[in-house]
């Protein structure tokens, strides 16, 4: 046993040391390899070394050939630098002998032509003036001629501006000799033809109705055919309705100090108001020469002439204005006095030229001892033409209703409603008749062929044109596209029509009927009016507005003038 276990020892020991050789023997064939690798390595840098130094001194070889070059290059080319400056100086020389040359020439055909050029102006010069001697004097015949021609001119034109004043006077004082009554009617034809009156520039056609006017408001009192109105001042109230009524016929009305008229229809065109359109007024200046007569001269058809155009050229000449700017209007008596316009100038604008002009102030002295007056006269006012008068009125169905209540059923059995009184408002009954005999239409008994009663608000300015014409269907309505039933209960559209209302409250809060400043207080103007009760239309979004639409005036009848007043 032990025997084994020593020569198994022995052979593992053998073993081992064969192993120990096996591996130093690799480690020296690989320590070997390494060597020779290395050794080539170094060998293969040596070359790579040896390769360097060889392409370096090719680069610097070929370096030094380039430069070498690069001095060849360089020297050819200062060589023909040389050769073409030099050729360059010498095409230089040549093209300035040239220019030089050249130049003699110019200058000496320049002043050929500076000598010919002299000789042409002194010929034409002489020509010229001839010619400019011989036009000044055909511009001289024709400067006369021209000259004649304008005095002519201004003379036919003076005499066309002051020929309507003349006709004027002439008309005046055949007036003056009528009877009182033949002048009233003559007054008011020609009120009535001045529109018309061509010759007539549209200040003085404002001027002579003035004129007219206050000569008609003067005649019908003396003969007691008008009354005075009581002034604007008094209190306007529903005790009063005839002041009322004024109040309605001059809504615009300022405050201007006047007495004022009524008359019945015959004499309404006459002067159915003496403010201008929608209360503007109109003025004209005036001076007064007390040295003068004025019977003197307006029969005397020269002097008249000659005293006007000699006033306008002074005048003119010294606000240095055109003559064409002073506009005689009118003469008159109280010594005399000549009544004009200065065009295209305000009232204030001439005062203030006149303070600044010496020379205007000094005419103004010798001819009027220094005073200019500003008259103010007025035109009419009613802005559609339509003039009211007592005759459009029924006295007799004025009234209030204060104290009522707020509303009451009215209408026939097929159609009741709602009447709203309108309380703090004064009417003023107008005159039916021109809608026919047959009045069932306005009683409130229930009849089948009674018309309801609705509201329409307006602006004052309108209410002649209505109560002659009668309400009118507008063109725009912003509930005509609604759908409503119509009288035999079908749908259709609302369509464009005549607004009203059932509260008179709704046309003053929505604006239809606008307050106008009377005085100190304020009024607005509403139409009572009766509608066909089976022709009004109201959608379902009009019924709380209140709003009503008739399509057509023929199924409306305004019958009562409202005036409310503003608390």
């Amino acid at each position: 046993m032990i025997l084994l276990e020593f020569i198994g020892n022995i052979i593992v020991s053998y073993f081992i040391i064969q192993l120990f050789q096996y591996w130093i023997k690799k480690e020296e064939n690989k320590r070997g390899q390494r060597l020779l690798e290395e050794e080539y390595i170094k060998k293969v840098e040596q070359e790579k070394i040896r390769e360097e130094q060889e392409r370096n001194q090719q680069l610097e070889e070929e370096k030094r050939r380039k430069v070498e070059q690069e001095k060849i290059i360089q020297e050819e080319v200062r060589k023909r630098q040389i050769e073409e400056e030099n050729r360059r100086k010498v095409e230089q020389e040549k093209r300035i002998e040239e220019q030089e040359r050249i130049r003699q020439i110019e200058e000496e055909n320049k002043r050929k032509v500076e000598e010919e050029n002299r000789r042409q102006e002194q010929e034409r010069n002489r020509y010229l003036e001839e010619e400019n001697r011989r036009k000044i004097e055909q511009e001289k015949i024709r400067q006369q001629q021209e000259d004649r021609k304008r005095v002519q001119q201004q003379k036919e034109r003076n005499n066309q501006l002051l020929q309507p004043i003349q006709d004027q006077v002439l008309k005046q004082q055949q007036i003056q000799k009528q009877p009182i009554q033949q002048q009233i009617v003559t007054l008011n034809q020609e009120i009535q033809k001045l529109d018309n009156n061509n010759k007539l520039t549209n200040n003085q056609k404002q001027y002579y109705k003035h004129q007219f006017q206050q000569q008609l408001f003067t005649k019908l009192k003396d003969s007691g055919q008008a009354k005075s109105i009581p002034h604007i001042k008094q209190n306007i109230e529903a005790s009063n309705p005839e002041l009322a009524l004024y109040v309605l016929k001059e809504s615009l009305l300022r405050d201007q100090n006047r007495e004022l008229l009524a008359t019945s229809q015959q004499y309404s065109n006459g002067f159915d108001s003496i403010l201008g359109a929608y209360g503007s007024d109109q003025s004209c200046l005036k001076v007064r020469n007390t040295n003068l007569d004025y019977d003197s001269i307006v029969n005397d058809t020269q002097l008249l002439e000659q005293h006007l155009l000699e006033f306008k050229q002074k005048l003119s000449n010294s606000l240095n204005i055109s003559i064409d700017q002073i506009e005689i209007l009118g003469v008159s008596k109280g010594s005399f006095e000549i009544k004009f316009q200065i065009t295209g100038n305000k009232i204030d604008d001439i005062q203030q030229q006149i303070y600044n002009k010496p020379e205007a102030q000094k005419f103004l002295k010798e001819y009027c001892n220094g005073k200019i007056e500003q008259v103010a006269y007025f035109d009419k006012a009613s802005a559609s033409g339509a003039v009211l008068s007592s005759d459009d009125f029924n006295p007799s169905h004025n009234m209030s209703w204060d104290g009522f209540h707020e509303k009451e059923q009215r209408g026939p059995p097929y159609h009741r409603y709602d009447y709203y009184f309108p309380i703090g408002c004064y009417g003023f009954g107008l005159n039916v008749k021109k809608y026919g005999d047959n009045q069932d239409w306005i009683l409130m008994n229930g009849n089948q062929n009674e018309w309801r009663i609705m509201y329409h608000g307006t602006k004052q300015h309108f209410v002649g044109g209505i109560v002659k014409s009668n309400l009118q269907p507008g063109t725009q309505n912003r509930c005509s596209n609604y759908t409503c039933l119509d009288e035999f209960n079908n749908q259709v559209k609302v369509g464009n029509g005549i607004y009203f209302s059932n509260n008179f409250n709704v046309c003053i809060k929505d604006g239809y009927a606008n307050y106008t400043y009377i005085g100190d207080k304020q009024f607005a103007v509403i139409f009572m009016s009766r509608v066909n009760p089976k022709k009004i239309r109201q959608s379902s979004e009009m019924i709380p507005w209140q709003y009503f639409v008739i399509n057509k005036s023929e199924d409306v009848r305004p019958y009562r003038i409202l005036l409310h007043e503003k608390k």
